[in-house]
């Protein structure tokens, strides 16, 4: 948390932007001077965002270098500042666009074969597609209603959204498993890696809010973010929808912080796959830069840079 602090020097006032923050346990007090005399709550709020911006940058990560974290910051401020460009009909057509994209290419990823074109019809026409399974049209309607209910959740990441989100992706098409950690074991086509028995399920769910809780102040966010996704998708608490709740939750968690969304390209599918058996293995020296070049991808595809 950064506040502004006056003080009174030789008689001057001074002014103060601070942090106050813990680190391994400890508080810790950064101070920076940004000038004397009276300043306009227009330039106090231009001078902290910019320090704000500095204390995320000069922090060190485990998993982050100093040039990656400079250019997620970077990215953030320019998808920030071009949505501000928008018009509000601008804004309108712009999140249409992007969330329907989502949902097609978050469905593409499982199998859905319902095209880009296909998808919108379904989520933003409620047409229905010819020559497409009922389980296709209602993967595409689910992932929008699921979308609809992040964007309106003003909560903080916990056991009931992960339930939630859940079900809302398997409603009407299997509402036995809908919203319910799996009872038996699991495998993960293409993939040797063996996700944990189904009784040991509700306690590692349990064990990841906890670390969430515990780490949230800690790291960076797109740190924080990706992780939660990829221990989540390796505990794989459900029997089908592990990917696009991960994904969801991932993308919940960038926004909180004003960080893009990640709309994670179909046709980039063995890549990302690719990184995500390694995280399963806890190796994530892939999923970061992976995920970073998408967001320059993602943002380049909207004119944003």
């Amino acid at each position: 948390m950064v506040y502004h602090e006056i003080r009174e020097v030789n008689g001057k006032k001074q002014n103060y932007l601070v942090s106050n923050r813990r680190d391994k346990g400890k508080w810790k007090k950064t101070s920076k001077f940004i000038g004397s005399g009276n300043l306009s709550k227009q330039q106090i709020s231009k001078l902290k965002k910019k320090f704000e911006q500095e204390l995320v940058t000069n922090k060190k990560y485990e998993y982050l270098s100093k040039k990656q974290v400079k250019e997620l910051e970077n990215l953030k401020q320019n998808y920030i500042k071009n949505l501000k460009k928008l018009s509000k009909e601008e804004f309108t057509k712009f999140q249409k666009t992007f969330f329907t994209e989502l949902t097609y290419n978050s469905n593409a990823l499982e199998g859905n074969s319902l095209s880009l074109e296909e998808t919108s019809l379904v989520v933003n026409e409620n047409l229905v597609p010819e020559g497409k399974t009922l389980r296709e049209i209602y993967e595409a309607k689910n992932h929008s209603q699921a979308l609809k209910y992040l964007r309106e959740y003003k909560g903080d990441l916990n056991e009931g959204l992960i339930l939630k989100l859940h079900s809302v992706i398997l409603q009407n098409i299997s509402e036995r498993f809908a919203g319910k950690y799996r009872k038996s074991g699991v495998r993960i086509t293409g993939s040797t890696f063996k996700p944990p028995i189904a009784e040991k399920v509700p306690q590692l769910i349990g064990n990841l809010i906890y670390w969430y809780k515990k780490n949230k102040n800690k790291m960076h966010q797109f740190e924080l973010a990706t992780l939660i996704s990829i221990k989540l998708v390796t505990i794989h608490p459900f029997v089908d929808g592990n990917g696009r709740v991960s994904r969801l939750i991932m993308n919940f968690l960038l926004g909180k912080k004003d960080y893009p969304w990640i709309n994670i390209y179909n046709k980039q599918r063995q890549k990302y796959l690719k990184a995500v058996r390694k995280g399963n293995e806890e190796d994530y020296s892939l999923i970061f830069p992976y995920l970073i070049k998408t967001i320059k991808e993602n943002l380049k595809d909207f004119g944003f840079i």
